[in-house]
């Protein structure tokens, strides 16, 4: 993924100076909101520090559901639905449906071996999306 760039960094030191009251402070703040420990604004990437501007403009988070939209005919769509499923991946008020937020934020992420939305991948990107959840899945029951 394409690391932050210049303008991205001065925006963000902009927005957070009238925000937070010192340095350690926005870190902190910054780290709970990405999920991750962030030491240095400079670790964000470009769709991180685009995210991290739109909520400080806005207030508003933004929404990632739409790459994760699928398609209920695809086989390996289906397949990605049931892994999300097992690894608990669902909406906390109607847990029979899968939370397409926080897939959408998985598939924007560094985690993700392929970064497009999930009808817009082919059979082998499917399959790498598959594997790499599969290892998730793995992982968790270690």
């Amino acid at each position: 993924m394409s690391t932050i760039t210049k303008p991205q960094i001065q925006q963000l030191q902009t927005i957070c100076s009238g925000k937070f009251r010192n340095r350690e402070e926005r870190l902190e703040a910054i780290s709970e909101m990405m999920g991750v420990e962030v030491n240095s604004i400079t670790e964000l990437n470009r769709l991180q520090a685009d995210e991290l501007i739109y909520f400080f403009n806005t207030g508003k988070t933004l929404d990632h559901s739409s790459w994760a939209l699928f398609d209920k005919y695809n086989t390996q769509h289906k397949t990605v639905l049931s892994l999300c499923h097992q690894l608990g991946w669902v909406q906390e008020a109607n847990p029979h449906f899968v939370d397409l937020q926080r897939l959408g934020g998985w598939l924007k992420s560094d985690r993700s071996p392929v970064k497009l939305p999930l009808k817009e991948m082919n059979r082998t990107e499917l399959s790498k999306i598959i594997f790499a959840l599969q290892n998730i899945l793995k992982s968790n029951y270690k």
